[in-house]
């Protein structure tokens, strides 16, 4: 009998399968399996083996080995390698996909992000409560008590979402539980409805003729009123549809916003050379391979370090592999999320993505199970599990490392004060009792804090021993060190080619803003070629540190993580970082906002900016110019002005030839007076060697009087040093008077 084939009937109740002939057949018409007329007695289909699920497939080939037909070269290892090779893609797909909704999710705001993770919460909560019904086949009454205990605020796991979430029914938990199981958390994010596109954006040339106007005269980009109406003298001509002053207001500010630089650089190119041009991580009896458990744990440092000048005590932060004993960790100042998904990052850098149902064994500290510290186990499919509270026992191998790490070589380094109350009792019993109070504890002290490490040379010195010593040394049970057990497990990595769908994990350290080609954030500022492009100017940017490497940033944009850029401290350009691709970039982007300067030259030449004021005069002119007012005067009574007409024109008529020809040669007299005394006024002395020299070229050619002889004599007397001057002045006219004679 030839069972590459299978009815229907043969198929219920298997593995992915339906347990209905119905949903066979329903699922085999969905799927489009490969089928054929059944062979035999009976009548229907038959669906081949290669057609089915890898589940079903696997199982029937398990439990059917003796009747399957291998005619079709289709062998048992064959499709046992295909199981195997599916569902490796299908878990490198799914874990694809859970980063790739991990950077949208990251890319949401605060609120959004909360709400979602309150949904996630009230899911998994419901999770939970229905372990027990499910159990007694009641689920449906499970979910109603559910509700209930929920809508009246009975539910401790969950009490610190009901700010946000206050009540739930039954179609919107059925809803968030089908949206969860598809998308994860992504599912749950509330889908906004997009803005309408503004009507301006519809009509390419008034799209043109604005950026032409506002380019032409910036001050026109708060007026949207005069805006529209400028646009309205060209509507009839291009058949232009305007909206509302409201969407030619939103228009424009969104326009400002997204070509700040760009703006700036056309219609001021003072501010912009001002303000925006660039500058330069028996217990496990399953356990058969790496990665399939990691355990996790924080402890205090046995050495003291001197931080900033003064003695501190850091934490180690470690996981261990527990299949071949390799260990990771990282200093910091305490044991927090951030240095947690510091070091899970590390890991998987290092060891590559955990294997499917692993476990991620941590304690039960608040750092363990704060809000960061799940999510991001969560979002890449690890699955935590908790030790309970001051069980060491429940995470044997860590703590089996810390006693080793200690003991080898903790104990060895300057600083150390006992990993117990008794070790550091006797450490201090060596100083006499005059060196632990006043100046002999200074000295006792200072001393120290001459000898002690810093946190970075501690680091190093983890990661050295590690490397050098701690992976070569045999285990007591396997007799082989971590090397070995690695190299002989010939594991596979499954290995992390772009570290940035990461970066999550890294040292967030808040948003900034591109200015003038870098960003600052934490007093350090970071620049990067691309930064010098128009595109990334004013954009607001994420920014993840490296802690180990300040002078080091990724920044990704605001609205999401499609894009990022490897930014350097800008202290570093010239200094081991050729500037030469930052000036190329700059150059570009200069060229880039000259070609917009030309286009919105072309484009205000073309619609006649600069003539659109006469344009709009002469419109309303033609409109305006028939219209004519016929004035109809009447006579006043004002007798004041009625007066004054009168006696003017008495006047007038009483004045003879004579007194008019009088008047005039007064009018000339006037003016002549006028004349002289500008002329007077022109040769007003106003100092005394000014009035000296005067007198003394007169005196050539006309007699001093008395008074101004008397004057320049004493002037002479007083001011020796002057009178040289005076005496080269008739000198000279001297001289010239004998050549003339």
């Amino acid at each position: 009998m030839n069972h590459n084939w299978f009815t229907p009937s043969e198929l219920l109740g298997k593995p992915h399968m339906p347990n209905t002939v119905q949903g066979v057949r329903y699922k085999a018409s969905k799927e489009n399996w490969k089928s054929r007329q059944r062979q035999g007695k009976g009548g229907g289909k038959e669906y081949y083996i290669e057609s089915l699920p890898a589940e079903t497939q696997s199982f029937m080939i398990v439990n059917c080995t003796n009747d399957i037909n291998l005619e079709t070269n289709v062998s048992i290892a064959h499709l046992v390698q295909k199981d195997g090779a599916i569902r490796e893609q299908e878990r490198k797909n799914a874990f694809a996909a859970k980063t790739t909704a991990m950077q949208r999710f990251m890319g949401l705001s605060e609120s959004v992000q909360n709400k979602a993770k309150a949904k996630e919460k009230v899911v998994q909560a419901l999770g939970s409560y229905l372990i027990p019904y499910e159990a007694a086949g009641n689920k449906k009454l499970g979910i109603e008590a559910f509700i209930n205990a929920f809508n009246h605020n009975e539910l401790s796991s969950v009490a610190e979402i009901y700010p946000i979430i206050s009540k739930v029914t039954r179609p919107v938990l059925y809803r968030w539980q089908a949206a969860y199981k598809k998308e994860g958390i992504m599912g749950l994010v509330d889908k906004r409805k997009s803005p309408n596109t503004n009507k301006i954006d519809t009509q390419h040339r008034l799209n043109e003729f604005i950026n032409a106007l506002i380019t032409a005269k910036p001050h026109l980009l708060n007026q949207p009123k005069k805006v529209r109406e400028m646009a309205l003298v060209k509507a009839a001509e291009f058949n232009w549809e305007l909206p509302s002053i409201g969407s030619f207001k939103r228009w424009l500010a969104q326009y400002a916003a997204k070509n700040e630089v760009a703006l700036a650089y056309i219609t001021n190119p003072t501010q912009y050379t001002d303000k925006y041009r660039p500058l330069f991580s028996t217990m496990y009896p399953q356990v058969d391979g790496p990665n399939q458990v990691w355990e996790f744990d924080s402890t205090p440092t046995d050495v003291e370090l001197n931080v900033d000048g003064k003695l501190k005590r850091h934490c180690i932060v470690a996981a261990i592999d527990v299949y071949t004993r390799r260990v990771q960790l990282i200093v910091s100042p305490a044991s927090h999320s951030e240095a947690i998904c510091l070091l899970l990052r590390k890991c998987l850098l290092e060891w590559g993505i955990p294997e499917e149902g692993a476990i991620m064994r941590t304690d039960n500290g608040s750092d363990y199970v704060s809000k960061r510290t799940t999510t991001i186990f969560e979002m890449l499919e690890l699955k935590q599990s908790r030790a309970a509270a001051f069980s060491g026992w429940e995470k044997p191998f860590i703590e089996r490392f810390f006693g080793t790490m200690s003991r080898v070589l903790m104990e060895k380094m300057p600083g150390y004060i006992g990993h117990s109350v008794n070790d550091r009792q006797q450490i201090e019993a060596m100083h006499t009792f005059a060196m632990r109070i006043g100046d002999g504890k200074k000295q006792v002290q200072a001393e120290r804090l001459g000898l002690a490490l810093t946190p970075h040379q501690l680091q190093e010195a983890l990661n050295n021993y590690l490397e050098f010593d701690y992976n070569h040394v045999p285990h007591d049970k396997s007799k082989k060190t971590p090397f070995e057990l690695y190299a002989e497990s010939g594991y596979k990595k499954r290995a992390i080619t772009n570290e940035h769908v990461l970066d999550y994990l890294l040292n967030y350290i808040g948003t900034s803003t591109v200015a003038r080609g870098g960003v600052r954030a934490g007093n350090v500022r970071y620049t990067a070629p691309e930064l010098m492009e128009v595109a990334w100017q004013r954009k607001k940017v994420r920014v993840f540190v490296d802690p180990n490497d300040i002078g080091r940033a990724t920044l990704y944009p605001i609205e999401g993580f499609e894009t990022y850029v490897e930014a350097v401290n800008h202290e570093l350009v010239n200094n081991g970082i050729s500037p030469v691709l930052y000036r190329e970039r700059r150059k570009q982007a200069q060229k880039d906002l000259a070609v917009m300067r030309k286009t919105a030259k072309k484009l205000q030449e073309e619609f006649g900016i600069n003539n659109l004021y006469a344009d709009e005069l002469a419109q309303k002119k033609a409109l305006n110019d028939s219209l004519r007012h016929i004035e109809r005067p009447v006579e006043h009574n004002n007798a004041s002005i009625k007066g004054l007409e009168a006696g003017s024109q008495r006047r007038q008529d009483s004045l003879s030839a004579n007194e008019l020809a009088m008047i005039e040669r007064q009018r000339l007299e006037m003016a002549e007076r006028k004349q002289r005394a500008a002329k007077h006024e022109s040769h007003i002395v106003r100092t005394d060697h000014e009035k000296a020299m005067m007198l003394t070229k007169e005196s050539l050619n006309r007699t001093l009087t008395q008074t101004e002889e008397k004057w320049l004599k004493q002037y002479r007397l007083n001011n020796v040093l002057q009178r040289s001057r005076l005496d080269r002045v008739l000198k000279s006219a001297d001289s010239a008077h004998r050549q003339v004679r």
